[in-house]
């Protein structure tokens, strides 16, 4: 499920139609709501062109850093600690055999992917509840319009195990210690 939605927040490719219909039907039975969500997006952008979806995409995206999907900046902005963080991601990454390709690390498709190969623990549950739930939610929060994206966004968030102790409200961890996260910058 990680890697299909790692497709769908990258650029759009010549997949993303196979990887939608692939994470739409794995979803289906276990999160209906979230399948939905995809069948919407479908729905919106069936019509469009490759241009036009391109071009959607980058408007969401990649206009404006308030809804840019880079996890550390969501969480950190432009400080110094988004550079140790994205440190820890290179360590982890190459620790599990990982590449970043050409994204920074902390792009949400890398570390979708990094979820995929992830074993279940505490670490997974710390970058899910940490990081990934935090960005996607301010990211949701920064998109203009009414661009089909939303309905990705939306049905990531949906499937992503909530942490026992998550608060519904967006939680500023940029300067909470954690005593166990293997990222630096979070402890």
């Amino acid at each position: 499920m990680y890697r299909d939605f790692a497709t769908l927040v990258s650029y759009p490719g010549p997949d993303l139609f196979q990887a939608l219909d692939a994470t739409t039907q794995a979803l289906a039975h276990e999160f209906p709501e979230s399948a939905a969500r995809l069948e919407k997006f479908r729905d919106s952008t069936a019509p469009l062109t490759n241009g036009a979806l391109e071009e959607m995409y980058i408007r969401t995206f990649e206009m404006r850093a308030e809804s840019a999907l880079y996890v550390g900046h969501q969480i950190f902005g432009e400080d110094w600690r988004r550079g140790i963080f994205m440190a820890g991601l290179r360590e982890r990454y190459r620790a599990l055999g990982i590449s970043e390709g050409l994204e920074l690390p902390d792009h949400l498709s890398t570390v979708l992917r990094c979820l995929e190969v992830q074993e279940l623990g505490q670490e997974k549950d710390e970058l899910i509840g940490d990081c990934i739930i935090p960005a996607v939610r301010k990211m949701l929060q920064a998109i203009e319009g009414e661009s089909p994206y939303r309905h990705v966004l939306d049905a990531l968030l949906l499937c992503l195990p909530l942490p026992l102790d998550s608060e519904p409200e967006l939680e500023d961890i940029s300067c909470r210690p954690s005593s166990s996260s293997p990222f630096p910058i979070l402890r």
